[in-house]
């Protein structure tokens, strides 16, 4: 009689519990570091620039005029991309980001915050030249893909109350930010847009680092999205 030994994988069921692997520690590391320096240097920027401008009114992408500090505005955003590419190591590890849609939206995430620091906004309200233009767009790819990264994360975790809740606030500073732009809306909202603006980019912060979260636990499980 012949044995036959079974070496290939079974294949996952779905609404099957799996343990996934352990968490990628390079993934944490690149994770956390990134986003202490990025907040460390966006909110050491809104310190030095109080008296220069409006953090009511005035865009973040203004602060790379501030004399002096204005380097800050760009190496924050590459931390931060920093962050995202730890988040996209460890959930790779961890068999996450399986699918097209993941990695996309993830990797959209992470060029919009190369784009953005490397291209530099016009003074003011008007962005005319091909730079500012770039960066304006690159920054609101960014804005979108890092909440849809972490809801198509969250479809396959059991634990994914707290990231939904991270998605959804985030989701609505978004559409508030958004209004100060899009017709009658903007004479309630445009005089906060800076606020807004600031309150989402703290939003944006806090999603990557519950990613992180989801990459550092020692001892995690997801079930397959359907």
């Amino acid at each position: 009689m012949t044995n036959l030994v079974l070496t290939s994988r079974p294949a996952p069921i779905r609404g099957v519990v799996l343990p996934t692997p352990r968490p990628a520690p390079v993934g944490v590391f690149l994770g956390v570091v990134g986003l202490v320096f990025a907040a460390l240097l966006m909110g050491g920027l809104n310190l030095v620039a109080v008296d220069q401008m409006d953090p009511l009114s005035t865009t973040m992408s203004d602060y790379v005029f501030v004399p002096g500090a204005g380097w800050m505005f760009p190496a924050s955003l590459l931390a931060m991309c920093v962050a995202g590419a730890g988040v996209s190591v460890g959930l790779w590890a961890r068999g996450l980001l399986d699918g097209v849609l993941p990695k996309l939206s993830l990797g959209l995430a992470l060029l919009g915050l190369l784009l953005a620091a490397v291209f530099e906004t016009d003074r003011g309200d008007a962005s005319v030249t091909v730079s500012a233009q770039i960066h304006r767009y690159a920054a609101g790819v960014v804005f979108f893909c890092v909440p849809i990264t972490a809801f198509l994360v969250g479809r396959r975790l059991v634990e994914r109350r707290s990231l939904y809740v991270g998605v959804a606030v985030t989701s609505v500073l978004l559409a508030l930010f958004l209004t100060c732009h899009l017709g009658p809306m903007e004479g309630v909202f445009g005089e906060v847009s800076g606020l807004l603006q600031r309150v989402l980019f703290c939003a944006q912060l806090v999603v990557l680092a519950q990613l992180v979260r989801v990459v550092q636990r020692p001892v995690h499980e997801y079930a397959l999205a359907a």
